[in-house]
């Protein structure tokens, strides 16, 4: 939830950044003829959704250790994405980093989640390589039954008497 907050903390920036520079406009700030109703849109809604994604960030942070929080959860989900496509389309290119940044705790366990899965099976293996040996179980059953090497189970065995 850091990375969100800071997310929507610099999303806030590139909306002051986006208003300053000309990108989006609100009514009595440009020349009316000239603005079209996207710039006026992300105008008046990319502000205050940043400031209402950086207070959940925060509510959900100090609510994690709480059972009912799924609804809250959801709709965080749901206003972080209309977020990033309304910043995108509105602060353009400004809006890259912080779109990543409050989009980082949805989808960075999505793309390392075959990491993850390796280190829980290489630690269930050290585990059962480990009860197995203090089994008096013989080192080339334990190879055979585990899969793994006689180099890995000398570690392994190292780790034990340390």
């Amino acid at each position: 939830m850091y990375a969100q907050a800071l997310g929507a903390l610099l999303g806030l920036i590139a909306c002051l950044y986006g208003y300053v520079h000309g990108d989006i406009l609100l009514i009595g700030k440009g020349p009316l003829e000239t603005t079209s109703a996207l710039e006026l849109f992300c105008g008046y809604t990319l502000y205050p959704l940043c400031i209402l994604i950086f207070l959940l960030s925060i509510i959900l942070h100090l609510l994690k250790y709480q059972e009912n929080i799924q609804s809250l959860q959801s709709i965080n989900k749901y206003l972080t994405h209309i977020t990033v496509v309304i910043g995108l389309l509105g602060c353009k290119y400004y809006f890259i980093v912080p779109g990543l940044l409050i989009l980082y705790s949805f989808y960075m366990p999505v793309l390392f989640e075959a990491d993850y899965k390796n280190r829980e099976e290489q630690l269930k293996k050290q585990s059962e390589a480990q009860s197995l040996l203090n089994k008096n179980f013989s080192k080339h059953t334990i190879v055979k039954l585990l899969d793994i090497s006689y180099e890995e189970l000398e570690k392994i065995e190292l780790q034990m008497k340390i």
